[in-house]
Formats: structure tokens, sequence, C-alpha cells
């Protein structure tokens, strides 16, 4: 049975028959839907967990987000981090992950929050950063990204077929974040691990009409 055509027919609405079912009066096949159904997407769903918690610090301190690439960390970072001041860290943008760590060290000395906008999957990198924290004596928190791999893939299409801008992730760099992953704790230096969901803001109704269909593969 093609997952593709099946897809294909959910997405527009209709009904779906293998030719020995119309045909043939055959027993419908059995179908498993993908992993991530885009359509269950509750666009007014908890934005963290605990929702107690702060986004914001009042006073200097250090955020690492962790989480797998285009699992919306840089939208949401920006929009409610950066936003306010805190300064905005990333590898993409500077070339290297020593000098994020720079940036890191020299922010915090002059009595700013920052915010890490990397993958930072594994012990190794979030140690880079929790002992810059560490060395100028301000808390550390962990924002964990919880979309999965299949969501993060289902994004990264989306976002090639609507952003120009955008370039794209490849399968391979998705697929060696979730092998290096070590789930983040307390343990590490971390303050706070504060779970960030994705919830899709749309501008307009076509776009979250094509963000809700199954994307190919």
């Amino acid at each position: 049975l093609s997952c593709l055509s099946t897809q294909f027919a959910l997405n527009v609405g209709l009904p779906f028959h293998t030719p020995e079912e119309y045909f043939l009066g055959w027993k419908q096949a059995p179908f498993a839907l993908p992993d991530f159904d885009p359509r269950a997407i509750d666009a007014k769903a908890q934005l963290y967990d605990p929702p107690s918690a702060c986004l914001i610090s009042s006073s200097p301190e250090l955020v690492v987000a962790v989480g797998f690439p285009a699992a919306g960390k840089s939208t949401f970072l920006k929009q409610h981090l950066a936003s306010v001041g805190y300064v905005y860290v990333n590898q993409d943008t500077l070339g290297s992950w020593k000098k994020c760590v720079s940036l890191c060290e020299t922010s915090l000395q002059a009595g700013k929050s920052v915010v890490v906008d990397n993958t930072n999957p594994d012990l190794e990198s979030r140690h880079r950063y929790t002992e810059c924290a560490k060395k100028a004596n301000i808390p550390c928190r962990c924002f964990l990204f919880t979309a999965s791999l299949e969501q993060a893939k289902h994004n990264n299409r989306f976002r090639e077929m609507t952003e120009k801008e955008h370039v794209p992730v490849n399968n391979i760099v998705l697929n060696t974040y979730k092998s290096k992953y070590v789930e983040p704790s307390l343990e590490e230096g971390f303050s706070e691990i504060l779970k960030i969901n994705f919830v899709p803001q749309f501008t307009d109704s076509d776009l979250e009409s094509l963000y809700r269909q199954f994307s190919e593969g």
C-alpha cells in the first residue's frame, strides 16, 4: 500500500482504495499513519511546561537551547528572549562554537543575559555553556524543545515551500542530532529545564491549511 497515495487522499479529503479493494472487493489493506500527524497540531496548546515557570529573568542568566534543527528554536528565542534584550548567540551566524563561547563570556561579564540558539544535543556541547555560567556565577537554564524528528522533518519541508530565504536541512543532519542526543539533566549544572512545545502561529488560513497537510517522505 502506497503511503504517499494514502496521504495525498487525506490531504485533499478523498477516500482511498487500492485497485483490489475497489474492483475485487478485498478487505481494506492495513495502513498506519506517520508518527507525526500535522492535522493534530493544536495552535492553542500550552507553550511551555511547567506553565508556572517564567520565560525571562529580571537578573542576568544564560539560557541554553536544546532541540532538533527546525524545531522552532530560532523563532521562539528571538521572539521571547532576544526581543527583550538577551544577547542572541548562534553558531550558524558566528561560524564556530568557540566564537559562541567567546561571545557568551564577554556578554556575561558585561552583566547581560544570553541565549544560545544551537542544537546542543550532547553533554559536551552543553558543558561549554554551563561552564561559562559557572565562571560568571550566574544561573544557567535549559530550554528543551520537544519537537520530534518527524515533526522537525515536516517543519523543514514546510519552510522550504514557504520561505525563500530558508536553508533546507537534510535528513543526515537531523538523524545525526538524534544519534547524538542525550536528554538534559539538572546534574549538568542547569538550575531549571523548561520544555518548549512547538505551537505554530499562522499569518493566514492558507498557510495553516498547507502546514496541516501530510508532507512527502
